[in-house]
């Protein structure tokens, strides 16, 4: 494991690149472990600052987004992705507590690609990223 910054992680293996967005450590290391498992490039960063700075150097296939986050919002990130010519395309999963009803209907229109409930289990997520980059 590599340090790029103090707040995120980088890890690497397989074909496919996965950015996760995730503050809390024990969630972000959970699915670096099963996403690893399945021969994913994993990068991992804790705060969504660094992400913004960690995507423009990687250009992951795919995104993991919490929402809940201190200091920027998972919403906030979403937009800016959604903004840059770069990344507008490219798929946002994001992994949230909040349940499906407003709040998720507002992220689809701005640009996610899907929502799965931390309620429904890190396996629920990484079946629908399976499902996604096929």
């Amino acid at each position: 494991m590599t340090v790029l910054s103090p707040t995120s992680i980088l890890i690497g293996m397989g074909s496919k690149t996965v950015l996760v967005i995730e503050d809390d450590h024990s969630i972000a290391r959970l699915i670096e472990i099963v996403l690893s498992g399945k021969g994913f490039h994993t990068h991992i960063c804790l705060d969504a600052s660094s992400a913004l700075e960690i995507f423009s150097r990687v250009r992951p296939d795919l995104v993991i987004l919490d929402i809940h986050m201190p200091r920027r919002s998972g919403f906030s990130v979403l937009k800016r992705l959604r903004q840059e010519d770069a990344t507008q395309n490219t798929p946002i999963v994001v992994f949230s507590v909040l349940t499906r009803g407003k709040s998720v209907d507002q992220l689809v229109r701005m640009g996610a690609s899907d929502f799965v409930s931390k309620s429904e289990g890190v396996d629920a997520l990484v079946e629908k990223v399976m499902s996604i980059l096929s």
